[in-house]
């Protein structure tokens, strides 16, 4: 084999090891409620006050 298919060979592993590993974190993140940290964004606790436009 030339040295580049041996660079691309080691590329392209690197490459769907890399993309396996955003694949599994991504979807373990979707799975699982406990892993949201606090202030996220997903959890909607905090109650909003609509505007008070009359004051304009």
């Amino acid at each position: 084999m030339d040295a580049i298919t041996i660079q691309y060979l080691i590329i392209g592993t690197l490459f769907v090891v890399a993309l396996v590993y955003l694949i599994r974190r991504t979807r373990r993140s979707f799975k699982g409620g406990k892993s949201c940290s606090k202030g996220c964004g997903c959890a909607f606790t905090e109650k909003t006050e609509p505007l008070n436009t009359s004051r304009l």
